[in-house]
């Protein structure tokens, strides 16, 4: 008969196989430089909210490798989740995550949807504005629903990076509770804000839809003017003075959320450190600092109740975009 301290091991080894516990495996830290993944071009606030991570975990040797920015923009973060997906279940690959990632399997426009992949973690929520050069004849978001009231195809909106994504959902949300046809509202998609909001100082477009952060260094320079922003209620800063939805006559809200996936089936210990890595990030004064000045809310959440958070958050996209029109037929 074999002995109590090996059918004990016997027993342990069984428990870990079955349950994936992680006490069984090796602790875990990333050992090659880290590829941080984002689906637009640089200088979008995806892009930037990356570079803030690299360089604070550099300034802070929060780890002992490099961390680089990778951008793979185009598809609407398609091309971006296609090259996280080729890298497997490796924690060295990182991609941030937004709303693009719980709507465009919904809206058609990829196939990717939040359940290809790990989630690490949210850190953030971001508000949406409506944008327009200083020269617009649109003065006021008040001035931009009626114009859409009368004609809503008499205007031309920008917005990045996708159709039925979170800059045009906050935008059909507001003209949708505003009585505006948004199916008639004529969309142009960058793919970046960056570009949109140049294209809008150009006078090709006349409004953009874009996350707040991505305006704010236009807004300092004085070449644009922010006639609205998604939030609930106003907020502090650079955004103190400009009117909400409900201020414009839209009786509505919305914050797209910033965060953290890997690869599908990442390995529990390297989950665990990352993890630990960005709730130890999520305290840093200097980050905390930089999301006052982005006028980003904070809202770090663990892989778990992220995945709550998404599996709840699609039934209510699923609601929304068949308000809004954009729901693809069978989703």
């Amino acid at each position: 008969m074999a002995s109590l301290a090996t059918r004990i091991l016997f027993l342990l080894t069984a428990l870990a196989l079955v349950s994936g516990n992680t006490y069984a495996q090796a602790p875990w830290k990333p050992d090659r430089p880290v590829e941080l993944i984002v689906g637009s071009a640089a200088g979008n606030s995806n892009d930037l909210m990356l570079r803030l991570i690299a360089q604070i975990a550099q300034d802070k040797r929060l780890l002992d490798v490099p961390m680089n920015v990778m951008n793979k923009p185009g598809g609407g973060n398609t091309i971006a989740w296609n090259y996280l997906t080729q890298r497997g279940s490796d924690g060295h690959y990182l991609m941030m995550a937004n709303l693009n990632l719980s709507v465009g399997h919904l809206t058609g426009t990829t196939t990717f949807s939040y359940r290809d992949f790990t989630p690490v973690c949210l850190l953030y929520d971001e508000y949406v504005v409506f944008v327009v050069r200083n020269e617009s004849p649109i003065k006021t978001g008040r001035d931009l629903l009626e114009r859409l009231k009368k004609d809503p195809a008499s205007l031309s909106m920008a917005f990045s990076s996708v159709a039925g994504g979170a800059n045009h959902i906050a935008a059909g949300l507001a003209f949708k509770a505003a009585g505006i046809d948004v199916k008639k509202v004529r969309p142009v998609v960058f793919d970046s804000a960056g570009k949109a909001i140049v294209a809008a100082l150009g006078g090709h477009v006349d409004f953009v839809s874009a996350s707040a952060s991505s305006a704010v260094s236009h807004l300092k320079a004085g070449t644009v003017r922010v006639i609205g922003i998604s939030a609930p209620s106003r907020i502090a800063g650079v955004f103190a003075d400009v009117s909400t939805f409900r201020e414009m006559g839209a009786n509505t809200s919305f914050s797209n959320y910033r965060g953290l996936i890997a690869g599908k089936n990442l390995p529990p210990n390297q989950l665990a450190w990352w993890e630990q890595f960005f709730a130890a990030l999520d305290k840093d004064a200097a980050w905390r600092a930089n999301l006052d000045k982005n006028s980003w809310e904070p809202n770090y959440t663990n892989s778990r109740d992220t995945r709550k958070y998404w599996d709840e958050l699609d039934a209510q996209m699923r609601s929304t975009l068949d308000d809004l029109g954009l729901l693809k037929k069978g989703g």
